[in-house]
């Protein structure tokens, strides 16, 4: 009965977590009246980042939803055709770990800021957060690696040299 809700919810997680994240920032900009500067500066500084209000929840939730669509996209290759079996396959794996890990990771998160005290399972917690980072990190250069490596074995309709006038419109 709850399937068809989880299954909703994280198809419109990234759309939730935008949505979230943008009007927190447009309110804080409207109608915050506490400036990270002075107001009468000419110029805003070279690497000035405001100091938002909102929680850092909202910070964790965008970020696993660019996480999610960055593997999400590299899902998309999961029937492309690739020179080796073992390249597909590392693809494949590659991709899910980008697109699941960022789900996985919100426990081990919740557990650690939930407190201020350091425990024994908060510890193990820590581990297997740094062990989805590391996990993480290691399936993004796989997929960097594989898509510079699959260079070396383009089709040969990718030489075609496409006459791009005749796509738009001749006014003149």
């Amino acid at each position: 009965m709850i399937l068809p809700f989880v299954i909703l919810f994280i198809f419109l997680f990234p759309i939730i977590a935008f949505t979230l994240t943008f009007f927190a920032s447009l309110e804080d900009l409207v109608y915050s009246h506490s400036a990270s500067f002075p107001p009468d500066e000419t110029h805003v500084p070279t690497f000035y980042v405001p100091k938002h209000r909102y929680l850092i929840w909202y910070h964790i939730l965008l970020l696993v939803a660019l996480g999610t669509i960055f593997g999400g996209i590299h899902c998309t290759g999961w029937n492309f055709s690739f020179p080796t079996y073992a390249e597909q396959r590392l693809w494949r794996v590659a991709s899910l770990a980008v697109t699941i890990i960022p789900f996985v990771s919100i426990p081990f998160a919740v557990t650690i800021f939930r407190t201020n005290t350091v425990t024994a399972v908060e510890t193990f917690t820590i581990f297997l957060l740094f062990l989805c980072a590391l996990a993480y990190i290691s399936a993004r250069l796989v997929l960097l690696g594989l898509a510079l490596s699959l260079l070396r074995h383009l089709p040969s309709t990718t030489f075609i040299a496409i006459n791009w006038t005749w796509f738009y419109p001749h006014f003149l």
